[in-house]
């Protein structure tokens, strides 16, 4: 008996998910109907390109870390691996926009918190009320191990002006996502860890840091892939319109008012894309 799959939304998580479980109905035979639903005009979730002139611009995150595989494995089965670019080193930094101004994020300011103590203290990023906050991290008493949102970590321990001056943008580049309802511990582990193992993060991140200087200086560094890494023309193509419909050989087809009996106590429910695999 054939078993019906409904996917919820067709951002990246549910595109991939689609596209494993056609996988595994290849590789395992399986007598499967998948049908993925989207409620938008488009494919994609928040990852969305636009050209102005010569520009390209990512409306929503514009890369994606290596050391979490999952985006850079996807790629490599798309037949994306040869479109992957890194970082310039040349160009390599981060500016946030404060007052009209953009202003460079100060060299080991990794994320939530900083790694060099000089280049955060000569920074105008944040105010000196803001500076001695975030230093407080060095004698705030850790959490226990549960779960928090990231925005409620970095506010118990660097302060509110951190938060909207550091995290929120650099997270909102990143994952697109608020703060507030992201999980600490689904995003950023390593903080956590740093917090229960020093009571600190920046003492987790000047010790790291450290150990980090001493192993370079007794071996040469590995070689290793790029921290982060996008798809060369625009990261929309990572998700769809292209290339997992393409790698399915499948095309969306439009439908109002589906019914699903079972997904809501309405019947009715507006989809405007709905795929058919």
């Amino acid at each position: 008996m054939t078993k019906r799959i409904v996917v919820i939304g067709g951002g990246i998580t549910g595109l991939s998910a689609a596209h494993r479980l056609i996988e595994l109905q290849k590789e395992k035979n399986l007598d499967i109907e998948v049908l993925l639903i989207e409620k938008s005009k488009k494919l994609g979730g928040p990852i969305t390109t636009i050209k102005e002139g010569d520009f390209l611009i990512e409306l929503g995150p514009d890369m994606f870390f290596t050391k979490k595989p999952w985006a850079l494995e996807l790629s490599k089965r798309l037949d994306l691996e040869n479109e992957l670019i890194e970082t310039n080193e040349s160009k390599r930094g981060t500016y946030v926009l404060r007052n009209k101004e953009l202003i460079a994020v100060p060299e080991g300011f990794l994320m939530l918190a900083p790694s060099k103590i000089i280049p955060f203290l000569k920074t105008p990023l944040f105010s000196w009320a803001g500076k001695l906050r975030m230093m407080l991290d060095l004698f705030i008493s850790k959490k226990g191990s549960t779960d928090e949102s990231l925005a409620s970590f970095v506010r118990r321990r660097f302060g509110n002006e951190a938060l909207e001056r550091m995290a929120q943008p650099m997270i909102g580049g990143i994952y697109t996502a608020d703060p507030e309802k992201l999980s600490l511990k689904a995003t950023m582990p390593q903080f956590v860890e740093m917090e229960q193992k020093y009571g600190s993060v920046i003492k987790g991140m000047l010790h790291n840091k450290r150990k980090i200087n001493q192993a370079n200086k007794n071996a040469p560094a590995p070689c290793s892939p790029p921290f982060c890494a996008a798809i060369l023309g625009n990261l929309q193509i990572l998700p769809v319109p292209t290339a997992i419909p393409s790698a399915l050989n499948i095309k969306p087809r439009r439908e109002e008012n589906l019914c699903l009996s079972g997904l809501s106590d309405c019947c009715v429910i507006n989809f405007r894309i709905i795929i058919q695999f």
